[in-house]
């Protein structure tokens, strides 16, 4: 096409030709050349090479657009008719960065699907079914758009900000959205960003490759990247958790959540934060990262019956009895199923006792493994208990 953007860092001869170059009688002697910025009938907006990692720059060189001085893409004009920049449409490899679109009508079009747009600005625009997977609109920058049920899937929105945006019903499944700022942006239940987040997709792929194992993948790619992996997943769920949270959408909120915390406990087991790690595994298993109120008591359950069996293995505990001579209870082999089975009875009601630190005084440890279980239960006891408030009153405010 006649229009396109070229790299900067050099000329064809066509295009050599083609731009006016002011020779004074100083450059003419080699002292040096200067171009002008722009040259008349060419766009000449130039996209700095720092702008976007990855990216070089470029320079616009398509052709001036009505009576503006830039191209139909960059200048900063409102309603440009859809017609003209459908029919301007860049082909897959041609950039639009820096493209500007306020105040325009791109309702159902599809021609910006797969297309470098970043440092993009889209003001007030109508997007509304619209297809623009797999494009790139890195740093670019949304405000008051109607993006209802756009297909964004694929695409590359790191760094892009969504200022008043309607994002209801929109597919944002594999979105890159490394710090992608979400300020009061409109989502649904129908808002579909994926089961993962792209970064953990990307680290669970390499994980559960059939031939290649963790190790030599690590080898293969390096630590460095993986660990932005890490880190992009959790903050990209961290952001989802607060804007889901912001709608209303409270069941999104708490997995968001739980899928952020699991990210870092997988981080921790990687790289061989070992204490941190189980640290997570216990949080994870006895409060479900502090969301669930059954794991709690499960757990609790547990250090009950747990030491309800230790009390006689480790340690008499005695009872009193109207006569004054104290029952001990332990268990004994030789004397029977049956005698077992009470003495665990009395045992489990002392460990409940003692877990809630009621402190009845009809029975109490003698020997000293009895009496250092009895101290870590009541202690755990405690813990526990103050667990499952924090645990229910969370939850509570999550199903508001």
């Amino acid at each position: 096409m006649s229009g396109e953007m070229q790299s900067t860092s050099g000329d064809s001869g066509t295009n050599a030709e083609e731009r006016a170059v002011k020779v004074t009688d100083e450059q003419a002697e080699g002292v040096s050349t200067e171009r002008p910025t722009t040259v008349e009938g060419r766009c000449g907006y130039t996209h700095e090479a720092s702008a976007v990692t990855g990216l070089g720059g470029v320079c616009c060189w398509r052709p001036t657009w009505g009576d503006t001085d830039r191209c139909i893409w960059h200048a900063d004009v409102a309603q440009k008719p859809s017609r003209e920049l459908e029919s301007a449409a860049p082909t897959v490899g041609d950039r639009l960065d820096g493209a500007i679109f306020r105040d325009v009508e791109l309702s159902g079009s599809d021609w910006l699907a797969g297309r470098t747009v970043t440092d993009a600005r889209f003001v007030n625009c109508n997007l509304e079914d619209a297809d623009v997977s797999g494009a790139d609109l890195r740093y670019s920058h949304f405000e008051g758009v109607d993006a209802q049920s756009v297909n964004l899937r694929g695409s590359n929105l790191e760094h892009t900000e969504f200022h008043r945006t309607d994002l209801r019903g929109a597919d944002l499944c594999g979105a890159r959205l490394h710090y992608a700022v979400f300020d009061n942006a409109r989502i649904a239940e129908s808002t579909n960003f994926g089961n993962n987040v792209v970064y953990e997709e990307e680290l669970l792929d390499a994980e559960n490759d059939e031939f290649t194992s963790l190790r030599v993948q690590r080898e293969l790619e390096s630590n460095d990247d993986r660990m932005d992996r890490y880190e992009a997943a959790h903050w990209t769920y961290k952001e989802l958790q607060q804007l889901t949270e912001e709608n209303g959408l409270t069941a999104a909120s708490r997995n968001y959540y739980l899928q952020q915390k699991d990210v870092r406990r997988r981080e921790a087991w990687e790289y061989g934060s070992y204490p941190r790690a189980l640290a997570k595994e216990a949080w994870r298993w006895t409060t479900g990262y502090g969301s669930n109120p059954w794991r709690v008591i499960a757990t609790a359950a547990a250090v009950i019956v747990v030491c309800a069996v230790l009390f006689p293995l480790l340690g008499e505990v005695h009872a009193g009895t109207p006569s004054g001579t104290p029952v001990k209870y332990f268990f004994d082999p030789g004397m029977g199923l049956y005698y077992n089975f009470v003495v665990f009875l009395h045992s489990l009601y002392f460990s409940v006792v003692t877990f809630a630190t009621l402190g009845y005084g009809d029975m109490q440890p003698v020997l000293i493994g009895a009496q250092a279980i009895a101290a870590a239960e009541a202690l755990f006891g405690q813990l526990l208990m103050a667990l499952l408030v924090f645990v229910m009153t969370r939850n509570v405010t999550w199903s508001e």
